[in-house]
């Protein structure tokens, strides 16, 4: 298994951080990932941009952050395998459109280079 995986940016989610069109590498992860990390994950049930970049915003623990909660009632903290994501974007979507990220579906975090 290779330990790096190249991406590319497409769209403008993470802008001002990433620009559309911007290429990166990303570390596959030997762990879960952490609080403000950037991290290239699957989303299986999107045929038009089947991976995305997000920044974790809450992981496992974590008490649900308040914009989240409205998508998520009853549920307290993030789940044990999940994070919840945002983008930079105030625009882009997040975890209230995509849900939380399973663990098992991020392929890496993005290297800070």
């Amino acid at each position: 298994m290779a330990w790096w995986i190249r991406v590319t940016v497409v769209g403008q989610s993470m802008s001002p951080t990433l620009r559309d069109g911007q290429r990166l590498l990303a570390r596959r992860l030997r762990r879960n990932p952490r609080r403000g990390e950037v991290i290239v994950f699957r989303v299986p049930e999107d045929e038009e941009l089947p991976c995305r970049i997000k920044r974790v915003a809450a992981v496992a623990g974590d008490p649900v952050p308040d914009w989240l909660t409205p998508t998520l009632p009853g549920l307290a903290r993030i789940p044990a395998g999940s994070v919840a994501v945002v983008g930079d974007n105030p625009r882009s979507q997040d975890s209230r459109q995509l849900g939380l990220v399973d663990c098992h579906d991020i392929l890496g975090a993005v290297s800070r280079s």
